[in-house]
């Protein structure tokens, strides 16, 4: 291969490999935030955290993980939002943060496909905005883990919600993936136990008609 091709063949591949995401400049995020402040839409508690990972994530930008956290110190911070964003609308800067948490998880899974967490965020942060259609695909691959390790009971519990909200759940997917989750759930020890026990009960008028 002439020298001159193989360079340009390892420069296209490079452009290739890297993320197209880059985070925004602190004073945008500050806007984001003031303004999200403003209808109490933000846990300041969680900020100082949001902005030390906003500057890792800057110096990293090649580092799935370091966008990952990014994005879910985003998340976290936006949370007194989310929790109601079905039934309230965010605000401008609510909906600007909750849109640059989606562009982070989707930048770690550009570094990482196989970024199992980022996935699972990502479909969980589609569900809190209601776009319950969107969060399948990331859940699904959340699904793929460890059956009944506690990244696979936050990807099975959020996909069961999602079927709910979607009228999925006759489907054969959904009701294998509740029938695993309802048995895990019953698992003594299991990480925040009582509260997929509470879920259980939940989906069964879903799930068990």
């Amino acid at each position: 291969m002439r020298p001159l091709t193989l360079f340009l063949l390892l420069v296209c591949q490079t452009l290739f490999a890297q993320t197209s995401f880059t985070p925004v400049a602190k004073t945008q995020l500050d806007t984001w935030l003031t303004t999200a402040k403003a209808t109490s839409e933000v846990n300041a508690n969680a900020v100082p955290n949001l902005y030390g990972n906003h500057g890792l994530a800057l110096k990293n930008l090649e580092d799935s993980n370091s966008i990952f956290n990014y994005g879910l110190s985003l998340t976290t911070a936006l949370q007194p939002g989310l929790a109601t964003a079905t039934e309230n609308p965010l605000s401008d800067g609510g909906h600007q943060i909750a849109n640059e948490a989606e562009q982070a998880y989707l930048g770690a899974i550009a570094l990482f496909s196989k970024h199992g967490r980022a996935n699972i965020m990502l479909g969980l942060l589609y569900n809190q905005l209601g776009k319950y259609m969107q969060s399948e695909p990331y859940l699904e691959f959340g699904l793929q883990l460890e059956e009944g390790g506690e990244d696979w009971m936050v990807a099975a519990n959020q996909y069961l919600l999602a079927g709910a909200y979607t009228y999925n759940t006759d489907e054969q997917k959904y009701q294998d993936v509740y029938k695993k989750f309802k048995q895990y759930a019953h698992t003594s020890g299991i990480k925040n136990g009582p509260y997929y026990l509470k879920m259980a009960v939940l989906y069964v008028s879903y799930y068990e008609k």
